[in-house]
């Protein structure tokens, strides 16, 4: 056998999926054998997906390559993951033939009870792998979707369907499929309907002046503006005119928010931001995506889990603009809240720690403490309990929070305009502030640097 290995040899892959036989000795290639090799590969224990010698035509590719495939196992097939498929429309947009006069804009998806909303696809388990050692290799098996029945919706378990259980206003977010009742208002908000708190869907066909609040489980839609109010939405957000928010303006949803502007104001968005104009001087946090494709950003700062669709971004005033990706900007201000906390909380423990073994001393060498001194033992003993139960809290919120700062695929800004100076690209802790004018490029996260490529 050690003759033959002087010749050649035998390379396993690290996933032990594939043999490669490579020559060793470029001038004994021609006195190989097949014999050589079966006993090469009997010495490995090779037995799985061995290529037949006879067809493979292996001397040849020796002498050109220096090396040849000689086994492969088969590779495992991972499941697919489980996915919902909605029956209904969710499309809130209006049809030509559908507009009756020119403030005909949007329709609020509505279904009837009883009707089939969404059925669930469960996932696959895949089929496992077969290494060239003949072993099991594992295979991943697919995720289920998870979706829960909400407010009048029910789950069919033999057929895994979602059904209305009554008739109103359908609204589909990541995990939820809720059917909400709908509350209208004719005209602005006034003293004479004050604010609004509703478990269903809110449709205001007027404005939202200063100082009033909408708060709704379901959609709101406003077909007006929206001043220096808040309006907090479970599902989407629609604000036909825009957002003048003197910065005092909160808007929150937890899925979607469509708007004509948005003019210093806080808007927070569960999924997309769709904005018609501008964004001005003002806070946009989206969990997924920020499009502003016709439109500016000027000033203030905008955060998303994933993408940035804009036209301009700052201004010929060089406004400080600033963009952050894969987290919002709560959430990195909330990880140094925690860092902060968590090296104060380990200085408590040490000093507890150093006073209990002190105490500890003293009742070894004179026997029994006095009474002062033992209820400080135990005392202490409470203290240094809680302080570490309260560091492993922070510790565990930490672990979650770094896993999202650290996933930055398939997140980008993409400018279809120009980009001015003094505007600042944060993918987690990196940063590009631009120090000149750019017009039509992409921005993403690169081997730790952030790159700019033109479209």
């Amino acid at each position: 056998m050690n003759e033959i290995k002087e010749k050649i040899d035998i390379n396993v892959s690290k996933d032990r999926l594939v043999a490669t036989l490579y020559v060793k000795d470029p001038d004994a290639t021609e006195d190989i054998t097949e014999e050589d090799i079966q006993e090469l590969l009997k010495s490995y224990k090779i037995v799985f997906g061995v290529m037949n010698l006879a067809e493979l035509a292996w001397k040849q590719k020796l002498l050109e390559d220096n090396e040849c495939i000689i086994a492969e196992g088969k590779t495992p097939q991972n499941g697919t993951n489980g996915r919902l498929i909605v029956k209904q429309s969710t499309d809130s947009s209006l049809a030509a033939e559908e507009k009756k006069n020119f403030r005909d804009i949007t329709k609020i998806p509505m279904v009837e009870e009883h009707d089939i909303l969404a059925q669930l696809i469960p996932p696959t388990d895949g089929e496992p792998g077969i290494d060239i050692f003949h072993n099991p290799v594992k295979q991943k098996k697919g995720k289920p979707y998870k979706c829960k029945p909400g407010t009048n919706v029910s789950f069919n378990e033999s057929d895994q369907t979602y059904n209305a259980t009554s008739d109103g206003q359908l609204s589909v977010g990541d995990q939820v499929i809720n059917v909400h009742p709908l509350y209208e208002v004719s005209g602005d908000l006034s003293l004479e309907t004050g604010n609004i708190e509703f478990n269903g869907s809110v449709v205001i066909k007027g404005n939202v002046p200063t100082g009033f609040s909408v708060t709704a489980n379901g959609d709101v839609t406003v077909h007006g503006i929206v001043e220096a109010s808040y309006i907090n939405a479970g599902g989407n957000i629609l604000i036909r005119e825009g957002i003048a928010g003197m910065e005092k303006a909160v808007v929150i949803a937890g899925a979607d928010i469509e708007v004509g502007y948005i003019n210093q104001a806080e808007v927070t968005a569960g999924n997309n931001l769709k904005v018609k104009k501008s964004i001005m001087h003002s806070n946009c946090v989206a969990q997924h995506n920020i499009f502003c494709a016709n439109g500016s950003i000027i000033g203030g700062s905008c955060s998303v889990g994933k993408m940035i669709e804009v036209k301009n971004l700052g201004n010929l005033a060089n406004s400080k603009t600033q963009l952050t990706f894969g987290i919002s900007k709560k959430v990195l201000d909330r990880v140094s809240d925690l860092k902060q906390e968590q090296k104060e909380l380990k200085e408590s423990r040490q000093k507890l720690r150093i006073l209990g073994d002190q105490l500890k001393q003293k009742k070894h060498a004179v026997g029994e403490l006095p009474t002062k001194e033992r209820i400080m033992l135990l005392k202490q003993r409470n203290m240094l309990d809680k302080t570490t139960e309260k560091l492993q809290i922070i510790e565990d919120e930490l672990n979650e929070l770094q896993v999202e700062i650290g996933n930055f695929a398939g997140m980008k800004l993409t400018v279809k305009g120009r980009a001015y100076e003094n505007v600042e690209l944060l993918f987690g802790k990196y940063k590009r502030v631009l120090h000149q004018e750019h017009q039509y490029f992409q921005a993403y996260l690169e081997e730790k640097e952030v790159t700019i490529q033109s479209l």
